[in-house]
């Protein structure tokens, strides 16, 4: 009897162990499903998080180089009406010296005319003062003086 009991009592231990194994294993392979199905779930979140962050760090250079295109548009079509305005300033200023120099040379031309006219005034006045002298004006002119022994 004490042997029976000891058997039966060993039967009941490998039986009581044998389905603590078995239900350890349902267990094992419950928790492990479980937990492929929650790093699964993790990894699909990090995924989603991580293309979201991408996603918006892209819309923000792409927001960034756009301010940085308008920017440097701003800025190409402000130079390129400075130097419109340049330009014009540059024409003007070409124009004014070119009518400044032909006034320049209108007057050199007057005052070369005026010399010339005066010059020749002055031989005028020089020749008639010499005809005068020498008595060959036509009307204004001192008789002839004749120191010769002429008849009249």
């Amino acid at each position: 009897s004490k042997l029976t009991e000891l058997e039966t009592q060993r039967m009941i231990d490998e039986c009581v162990n044998k389905r603590i194994r078995e239900e350890m294993e349902k267990k094992d392979a419950t928790i492990d499903a479980e937990v492929c199905r929650r790093v699964e779930n993790a990894k699909q979140i990090l995924e989603r998080q991580m293309k979201d962050e991408l996603n918006a760090k892209k819309m923000e250079m792409d927001r960034e180089m756009a301010e940085q295109e308008e920017a440097h548009q701003t800025e190409i079509q402000s130079l390129q009406a400075i130097i419109e305005q340049l330009k014009s300033e540059q024409d003007e200023a070409k124009l004014r010296l070119d009518e400044e120099r032909l006034e320049v040379v209108e007057a050199k031309r007057k005052i070369e005319e005026e010399r010339q006219a005066l010059e020749k005034e002055l031989k005028k006045k020089e020749k008639m003062i010499q005809n005068q002298i020498l008595g060959k004006s036509d009307s204004n002119s001192r008789p002839r003086i004749s120191f010769g022994m002429k008849k009249k």
